[in-house]
């Protein structure tokens, strides 16, 4: 996986590189998709959730370029494997999650692998974010959303920043979008790169950010 797609596709971040050459990615799959864990697609685990591509989510990753004083939202963490890959690169990380089966596999593996900068919560409505942690110097969406709730933006501290894919309604494919909060708490936004990503639930349509 990284030699075929993640070093031809232009991740040069030695810390992403090394994160994801060492976390085996197999097992937060179901069982029944093992044998495709590292394809470069996204991988479907049940229960509307994914792993995003691998590459899609290293150049997000790199593009991001996570920092080890930084708090992270990781928002959607399905089966934690993207909660996991970030781990030896940051402070701390909040993972939000709704899915009870989802969240329980992630526990089981985080301890597996004695990963201990990372804390589950348990959210009904992902698109919330989880205010009482905030501010995230960091926020991470794992799947493409239509817009950006405000209330999430909200949670970023001065100068941080929030990475997503972003797809409309019925479309095909998306980009990748970064998101930045400066001092004077303006946010500000700017296209990264195509890439087809699943959708992650329903974020309300109200008080939301949408990308021109």
């Amino acid at each position: 996986m990284v030699k075929g797609q993640l070093l031809p596709g232009g991740i040069t971040n030695p810390s992403i590189i090394e994160s994801f050459s060492n976390l085996p990615r197999e097992m937060f799959v179901l069982e029944k998709m093992q044998e495709i864990a590292y394809l470069d697609e996204s991988i479907p685990l049940g229960q509307r959730r994914h792993l995003i591509a691998p590459l899609a989510h290293a150049l997000l990753l790199q593009k991001v370029s996570p920092r080890p004083n930084d708090i992270v939202l990781d928002i959607g963490s399905a089966s934690g494997y993207s909660s996991a890959i970030i781990s030896p690169l940051v402070t701390t990380i909040i993972a939000l999650e709704h899915n009870k089966r989802q969240m329980d596999k992630a526990s089981r593996l985080w301890e597996k692998l004695e990963l201990c900068n990372i804390a589950m919560i348990e959210d009904s409505d992902l698109s919330n974010g989880h205010a009482d942690r905030a501010p995230y110097s960091l926020i991470m969406i794992n799947g493409s959303v239509t817009h950006v709730p405000d209330v999430i933006l909200e949670q970023l501290a001065h100068e941080g920043r929030l990475a997503c894919f972003m797809r409309e309604r019925k479309a095909s494919a998306g980009h990748a979008v970064l998101f930045y909060k400066g001092r004077n708490s303006t946010v500000s936004s700017k296209k990264l790169f195509d890439a087809a990503v699943p959708y992650l639930g329903d974020f309300s349509q109200d008080d939301a950010f949408r990308f021109q």
